[in-house]
């Protein structure tokens, strides 16, 4: 039945290994008014590393813009993702260059448009945002968690209406706390709000109380392997952000990307 294949779309979608784990708003308290630099590092099951994500925040103006970089474990770049602007529904366009896979949401014509190609020689499918019911896109997700950060403190769960650029439509989510942080950490999970929630794999995300930044996430990511394949991963944000020079942010804009990184990637 159609419906079926939804829970895994929404974890792939979700991966935020970077766009439900990016992290990318994350960062924006502590770095308000720079720029800087944070990495995640991706690992398999067994603890091998899959490839990192290097995201580059600027929060100078009203409208922060952050660049997300793909990069195989040897430090070559495969995918890039730009997001323009803050809260739970930013402009973003994510590019995978070994395929040519493309999604985001933008505007043109004054209206905002949700896009998906499945790759180079794939047609691009559009819609209109608002038509799809949608009211958190992508690493959006992680402004919209903050802003319900103390409703989840308490134990309370929270629902939103998350974009599916593949599907050009938007499904329920709920997030709600578990029990088993560690002093200081917040952690959460995420399932469907429908009858297949069930077959949803778990999504786990766990929040530093003091600066309500993501440190870590588990689940099925994003990001494909060598065979199109989804796997179990977790991302680490372990080190601090450093500080960047504004050049620094155009370079990773305009950086040209590879193809295939090797290793099952």
């Amino acid at each position: 039945m159609p419906g079926s294949t939804r829970p895994r779309q929404l974890a792939l979608a979700l991966g935020l290994g970077a766009m439900f784990a990016a992290g990318i708003a994350a960062a924006a308290d502590t770095a308000a008014g720079n720029l800087v630099r944070y990495v995640g590092d991706a690992r398999d099951p067994g603890g091998r590393l899959l490839y990192r994500e290097a995201h580059y925040v600027d929060s100078r103006g009203a409208s922060p813009r952050r660049v997300v970089l793909y990069q195989c474990a040897d430090g070559r770049a495969f995918a890039r993702k730009m997001v323009d602007g803050a809260g739970p529904a930013p402009a973003f366009a994510f590019l995978d260059a070994r395929d040519g896979y493309q999604e985001g949401v933008r505007t043109r014509a004054g209206k905002r448009e949700v896009f998906w190609q499945a790759g180079k020689s794939a047609p691009v499918k559009r819609s209109p945002v608002d038509k799809t019911g949608a009211s958190v896109f992508d690493a959006g997700f992680d402004a919209y968690v903050r802003e319900h950060f103390a409703k989840l403190q308490q134990g309370k769960s929270v629902q939103a209406r998350f974009l599916i650029p593949s599907r050009q439509s938007a499904i329920g989510v709920s997030v709600k706390p578990v029990a088993g942080a560690p002093a200081g950490y917040l952690d959460l999970k995420t399932r469907l709000d429908a009858w297949y929630g069930f077959a949803l794999p778990e999504l786990k995300l766990r929040y530093r109380i003091a600066d309500r930044q993501l440190v870590r996430f588990e689940g099925i990511g994003t990001i494909r392997d060598a065979k199109g394949g989804h796997g179990k991963l977790r991302i680490d944000f372990a080190r601090p952000a450093v500080a960047i020079e504004a050049a620094e942010m155009q370079r990773v804009r305009d950086l040209p990307l590879g193809g295939a990184c090797g290793g099952g990637m």
